[in-house]
């Protein structure tokens, strides 16, 4: 039989629920005031235009939508309620930016409240493996519990790692998964002191509900039944040799469902997994140190955050640099073995944070990213706990001294609104693609990626100057790298050539792209090549281009 506590309690824990829910209205009040500088920003071209502007499978909502969002793997994802989700804002919003950040900023706002609930139901465990002051002495009191749990969900839900995944409207995905992850935990703690067997209570087919759910918006709770282990062992106990099979048994729903999301997600995304098959093993292993090491640099110290991070050159050898993040990852690892009989609260933060991170850490490239904000999104929480938990137990220990207790008090408000005022900064740099692809210019001078992006962005805004300064600098980054599509930016520039009536020019370029092209493009640009002879009176030419142009179409 699974072990169970029998004490009844508002929501979990000995706190009135009238408190409870304004502690919590609270959270998500911050929240959003913290995000409503987003309401401002655009919609990016950079994906946005993929999943939003020019998706016109979610510019109509109905049972062909629903169809197309479970049958399909559309931009290399399956996540159906995502694509259905975003169908709804359009039938609300058109295209207008307003109403799909409002929506991500209500998803996280009410993301942040839920985090608050789950802190309330871990923290009103006795269990001797949290931080205290001496062992016979609780850890916190009812009220040191509410404090505690406000302060983790807001250092989660304000940090600035929060602002990719939140004022992106692309990255609904995140939002919307862990909005129904969130509550498929809440309802698992519920029912780990539920008096029911696990056939029979109602909270955990919620939470396996729940979780499918979240699946079924993106695949990045893939790791939850490994999470809920952890919390079996620690903090619930429910690991122990009386009960251990039963809880073993209840995991397996939630592992099948979290295979089957694995399997659909390695089929939507073999295409982007191939290619990056240049990248080797011991670059990703590499990555994936320098990755885990980073986050927790950055959730410390959120400084010169960018919205994309590239393969630095570095991380190809395995240099002095590189050895740093290996021997922090053996250390703390080694740390927590070391104490997680006394306080098993690090080895349990540890691992959660491993687990969830390890999706994103780039074993299995899926991108050409090395890094990015949003792959925090989950990984924070159990580092937000931590922290508060830390700030708790410092009270704890100044008790004695009200004038320590205000100073720690204020230090942590003025961390609050640090993290708050960073947050709003970092919005500012989504508000459009110029802003954007300049703040990665700003951290990586070095990006072609980044230029060539922005040169499209300024073209889009007819300033085809800066357009085209853009893209002759992403060129010589590129040539210097050895970039094997040259093609594709000597397309681009032939584009905005012709767009600036450089016609000559831009057929230079145009037959520069067609000596290395796939032949995926080399009908568009035969045939862009045809509007550049046409516009020189090079007519003979120009309709031996749209000729080939056609042939290229047929062939196909």
């Amino acid at each position: 039989m699974i072990q169970t506590r029998s004490d009844k309690r508002c929501c979990g824990h000995g706190t009135n629920a009238l408190t409870v829910g304004v502690a919590f209205a609270v959270v998500v009040t911050i929240t959003l005031i913290c995000f409503a500088p987003d309401l401002g920003n655009s919609l990016l071209d950079w994906d946005d235009a993929g999943y939003i502007t020019e998706n016109t499978h979610i510019h109509s909502l109905s049972l062909k939508t629903v169809w197309w969002a479970f049958s399909s793997f559309y931009l290399n994802y399956w996540a159906p309620l995502t694509w259905l989700s975003l169908a709804l804002d359009y039938a609300v919003w058109g295209l207008n930016p307003v109403g799909y950040h409002l929506t991500n900023n209500i998803l996280h706002a009410f993301n942040a409240g839920l985090f608050f609930l789950i802190c309330m139901e871990l923290l009103a465990i006795r269990s001797p493996g949290f931080l205290r002051v001496n062992e016979d002495a609780p850890f916190l009191h009812i009220r040191s519990q509410l404090l505690c749990a406000v302060l983790a969900a807001l250092f989660f839900a304000i940090h600035p790692l929060r602002v990719e995944s939140v004022a992106w409207a692309t990255e609904r995905k995140d939002v919307l998964s862990l909005f129904f992850g969130l509550p498929a935990v809440l309802f698992y703690l519920r029912h780990s002191r539920s008096s029911a067997s696990a056939a029979m209570s109602p909270d955990y087919w919620l939470s396996l509900l729940l979780f499918t759910l979240s699946l079924l918006s993106k695949s990045m709770m893939v790791t939850l039944p490994v999470v809920l282990l952890v919390l079996d062992w620690f903090p619930l106990k429910r690991l122990q040799p009386s009960c251990i099979a039963a809880t073993l048994t209840e995991k397996a729903p939630f592992f099948i469902l979290s295979g089957a999301a694995s399997l659909l997600t390695v089929k939507a995304q073999a295409d982007m997994l191939a290619s990056s098959d240049h990248i080797t093993m011991f670059t990703r292993l590499l990555n994936a140190f320098n990755s885990i090491w980073a986050y927790l640099q950055l959730t410390v110290w959120p400084l010169n955050l960018s919205p994309f991070y590239v393969h630095p050159v570095s991380i190809m050898h395995l240099t002095p640099g590189n050895v740093l993040p290996i021997v922090f990852f053996v250390v703390v690892t080694i740390c927590c073995v070391m104490t997680f009989r006394r306080v098993p609260v690090f080895m349990a933060v540890w691992l959660i944070y491993l687990v969830t991170l390890l999706p994103f850490l780039g074993i299995t490239q899926s991108g050409p990213q090395a890094m990015a904000g949003r792959f925090t999104y989950l990984a924070g929480l159990p580092l937000a706990l931590l922290f508060s938990l830390g700030v708790m137990y410092i009270v704890m220990r100044l008790r004695g001294s009200p004038a320590a207790t205000v100073t720690l008090g204020s230090t942590v408000t003025v961390l609050l609104l640090a993290c708050g005022y960073l947050t709003v900064r970092e919005i500012a740099f989504w508000k459009d693609d110029v802003t954007l692809w300049t703040r990665v210019i700003e951290m990586s001078p070095d990006t072609g990626r980044a230029y060539f992006q922005r040169s499209y962005a300024y073209r889009l805004k007819h300033d085809y100057q800066h357009a085209l300064a853009d893209i002759e600098r992403a060129i010589a980054i590129a040539a210097r790298k050895n970039y094997r599509a040259m093609h594709e930016l000597y397309w681009k520039r032939a584009a905005i050539r012709l767009d600036m009536g450089e016609y000559a020019n831009a057929v230079t370029d145009y037959t520069r792209a067609l000596e290395s092209v796939a032949d995926s493009s080399r009908a568009m640009i035969l045939y862009e090549r045809g509007l550049a002879r046409q516009k020189l009176g090079s007519t003979d030419l120009a309709n031996e281009d749209f000729r080939m142009s056609e042939m290229v179409v047929r062939s196909r």
